[in-house]
């Protein structure tokens, strides 16, 4: 998505050519019906797609994901955006014009969660997925449900990156915090490990990694990683890393989990091409 080159109260210069905004009005599929994440925005591409943006809470209880939809933001000077995210964002499946009953979102849910454990089968899953939707029109959308509670995200541009807190001390209940961390898949397809590098449709739709993963635009020449924040016990975090592009599908991203309703974490920026001496 191409955008002009400007500056504002909603967005984070990181360097020359490279910051991050806040843009609702972007985005692909049922994700606009949820609050974004800070968006990347690289020259005049706004990396968005049907990505959730950089730094999105994500509530999962034992039976149903939450979304959030945005209840405030606000600049905290030149380098600091907070937003803060009521969590009652929910799926809804459709067949046709109807729709389908509860259970079958509960179901759906128990599927991705055996789905994500599979990633060797993830892309073929992908495809019988599609050749069965399509002839009944089955679809899924993003609608408000009960509120859970309020998440407050604080965003401060650091050296080469953003560090990111977020604070979920307010959801009731039992539950896990996902930090979402995405871009859009068609323009970010190359993903390094440890001991191995995935490109375009060979990277995994979702699998555990390491803090040494690096997800990668080569068009744009831009590369994203994570590491944990200044005082956080990395032991504490998990991370996630996956792309899918497909019907409805246009992301890639590093998620981040903790076992504690407040974490911290960085995002670092990489250039990918040579700089000229």
């Amino acid at each position: 998505m191409r955008v002009p080159p400007m500056t504002g109260p909603h967005e984070l210069v990181i360097s020359e050519g490279l910051s991050l905004r806040y843009d609702q009005a972007a985005g692909q599929g049922k994700t606009r019906a949820m609050a974004k994440g800070l968006l990347l925005r690289s020259g005049s591409v706004l990396c968005a797609g049907e990505s959730a943006g950089l730094g999105l809470p994500v509530w999962k209880t034992a039976n149903r994901t939450v979304f959030p939809s945005l209840a405030s933001l606000k600049p905290v000077g030149p380098t600091i955006l907070e937003m803060e995210f009521r969590m009652d964002r929910v799926v809804v499946w459709h067949a046709g014009r109807k729709t389908m009953p509860d259970w079958v979102g509960y179901a759906m849910e128990r599927l991705v969660d055996a789905y994500m454990k599979k990633p060797f089968l993830q892309h073929r899953l992908l495809r019988l997925r599609d050749r069965f939707f399509a002839p009944f029109a089955v679809h899924s959308t993003m609608e408000a449900g009960d509120c859970r509670g309020h998440c407050l995200v604080t965003c401060e541009v650091i050296p080469r990156g953003l560090s990111v807190r977020v604070d979920a001390s307010r959801l009731p209940g039992p539950g896990q915090l996902i930090v979402l961390n995405e871009v859009d898949g068609e323009s970010f397809n190359r993903l390094r490990g440890r001991d191995r590098v995935w490109l375009g449709t060979h990277m995994p739709a979702w699998q555990a990694a390491t803090f040494d993963a690096r997800l990668e635009s080569p068009s744009l020449g831009v590369g994203i990683s994570l590491e944990p924040g200044e005082h956080e016990d990395p032991s504490g975090l998990s991370l996630f890393s996956g792309r899918e592009v497909a019907r409805g599908l246009n992301w890639a991203g590093l998620a981040v989990t903790g076992r504690r309703p407040v974490l911290s974490y960085r995002i670092r920026f990489h250039s990918l091409f040579p700089s000229c001496s």
